[in-house]
Parts: structure tokens; sequence; C-alpha cells
């Protein structure tokens, strides 16, 4: 095997290992946020704690791959960290005021279990927008199935087909901009 058809192969394995990891913590997201969803319902309280460990994880996970990829940049961190991290306490502010309404029984438990994953499903299109591209498809993920959740409650196999097809597109979506930057990392090389 010459040489540049090692470099080919090691650049498509170190693509294909990227490519896993990023899926795995888009899956991981999602699970997160549909074993929260199914918490809410279950659990009187509304599974506070357990948002509030989804808003930490999400917040970690977005930090830790925007870091990574302004370090191969070669673009300062400290900046993006202090935005971020500005960024998901704000959300955590926000949470803990839905949280005092629901407990003083302002708005009621299921109401605010949707507000609360409403909000985090928009902090999470926001991140997208400004930090990192994956966090974009899992806040619209999220909000699809909050809308399908809202709407379909009645229909549980309906309620399942969207939240499936919601997945298959954030997935598909996914596999398209992975794929695209890494045909775009080749040319460049």
């Amino acid at each position: 095997m010459n040489h540049s058809a090692e470099q080919k192969s090691n650049r498509e394995s170190g693509l294909s290992t990227q490519w896993k990891i990023q899926f795995g913590i888009l899956c991981g997201m999602l699970l997160l946020a549909l074993l929260g969803m199914g918490l809410s319902q279950a659990t009187e309280k509304g599974a506070w704690e357990y948002w509030l460990i989804v808003v930490v994880v999400y917040a970690t996970l977005g930090l830790w791959r925007s870091t990574r990829k302004a370090k191969h940049d070669g673009k300062p961190i400290q900046p993006l960290i202090g935005s971020q991290l500005a960024h998901w306490a704000v959300l955590l502010a926000f949470l803990a005021v839905l949280m005092l309404l629901e407990r003083r029984e302002i708005v009621n438990r299921q109401s605010a279990s949707d507000f609360a994953l409403l909000m985090l499903a928009l902090s999470c299109c926001l991140a997208g927008v400004h930090f990192d591209w994956l966090l974009m498809v899992v806040g619209v993920v999220l909000t699809i199935m909050l809308v399908a959740m809202a709407t379909l409650e009645q229909y549980s196999i309906a309620l399942w087909i969207v939240m499936i097809v919601a997945v298959v597109a954030a997935v598909a979506v996914f596999y398209l901009r992975t794929r695209d930057s890494g045909s775009a990392t080749e040319s460049n090389e």
C-alpha cells in the first residue's frame, strides 16, 4: 500500500470513529430526554432533579464538543467557555423559577414538565445556533417530541410513530451533516 492510500485509509477510519462518537452522543442525549419525559409523566414531583442532571449533562457535552472544535480550529476557548456556562446557567435559573411556580401551585405539574422540556429544547436550539450544530438537532427533536406528546396523548401508537420519525430524521440530518463535513475535510487536505 502506498503512502497516499494509507493516509486516506487513516482519514476514513478517523472519520468513521468520529462519526460513531457523535452519533453516540446524539443518541445518548435523546435517550436522556425520552427517559425524562417518562419520569415527568410518572412521578408526582415532575422529576425536577432528573431534569437538572440532564441540563448539566447536555451542558458538559456541548462544552466538550465546542472546546474540542475551537482547539482544532486554533480559536481561543476562554470566551467560548464563559458564553456556554452563562447560556446553561440561565436555563437552570429559569428552570428554578418554573419549579417555584409549580411548587406554589401556580402552574400544575403536567404543564411545568412540558414547559421544562420546551425550555430545554429552546436552549439546545440556541446552543446549536451559537456553539455546536449537534445541539440544534437535539433541540428540534425535543420540540417535535413535546408537540407529539402534547397533541397525540390519547393516540399512543401515533405518538410513537411521530417520535420514531423525528429520531430517524435527526439521524438522517446528522449523517448528512457529518458526511458533508468529512468530504470538506478531505478536499481541504
